[in-house]
């Protein structure tokens, strides 16, 4: 036997610090191993205390929460102060407004009172908008006369208008009385009737046409009512030509 074990220091207890601890006890079958970084909370399947984890997830995610509305209300959106209006000039509105005249005459012919109402709404002032249509009448760019009178052929030719319907028209056009009556005379009763007829004619060419005489009639009376011809000369017309097409028939 050793020296050292013989001596009194061997069978004396050893401090409580270098005590060896008791043994770990084992685990029961079922019973649940506790998640390292959990802290002290342990517990039993689908029982237990909550762990230090939970807590802190639960109190992270309600500070983010309550944070969210508080930031989002500081965001404020600057406005940018608005833009000062730019003054022109007298020139520059002159230059501005022929660019417009132009602009509008290539594009089709216009009255003088079209082009007026434009520059209006282009904000060029109403001096310099008159001054720039003078000119333009005097290089004969804009002819209020030469306009009705090519307005009257092509509505007249084009969409089989009456007198009375391509008044209206040139009424809104800026153009009436003596000027729009003169243009007017192109067409007399003759050839309305005959632009009448025609259009009727031309409708009157589907089968169906023949099937109602009455309901016929009505249809094509109210498309020549539509066009500016009277009552009676539209029932007239249209009378005439259905016996034409189908009076044999029945």
């Amino acid at each position: 036997m050793p020296a050292w074990a013989q001596s009194s220091a061997a069978f004396e207890a050893p401090p409580a610090e270098l005590a060896p601890s008791p043994p770990e006890p084992k685990k029961a079958f079922g019973e649940r191993q506790a998640y390292a970084g959990r802290g002290t909370g342990t517990g039993s399947w689908g029982g237990g205390t909550k762990s230090a984890w939970g807590e802190s997830k639960s109190k992270g995610a309600k500070k983010y929460k309550d944070k969210a509305p508080r930031a989002a209300a500081n965001r404020t959106k600057r406005e940018r102060p608005p833009a000062e209006p730019v003054e022109l000039s007298n020139e520059q509105h002159a230059t501005k407004g022929r660019a417009i005249l132009l602009r509008q005459l290539t594009a089709s012919s216009k009255s003088r009172s079209q082009l007026l109402k434009k520059l209006l709404e282009k904000e060029i002032p109403v001096l310099i908008a008159e001054e720039l249509l003078d000119r333009f009448e005097e290089i004969q760019l804009v002819d209020d006369e030469a306009f009705a009178e090519v307005w009257v052929r092509s509505r007249a030719r084009s969409r089989g208008l009456a007198r009375s319907a391509i008044r209206r028209e040139l009424r809104d056009r800026g153009i009436e009385g003596e000027m729009a009556e003169s243009a007017l005379e192109q067409i007399d009763d003759e050839s309305e009737e005959a632009t009448a007829k025609d259009l009727v004619e031309r409708k009157l060419r589907a089968p169906s046409m023949a099937l109602d005489k009455d309901k016929s009639v009505r249809r094509l009376v109210g498309m020549l009512a539509r066009k500016g011809y009277s009552g009676s000369t539209a029932y007239r017309i249209v009378n005439e030509v259905w016996e034409e097409q189908f009076g044999g028939e029945s």
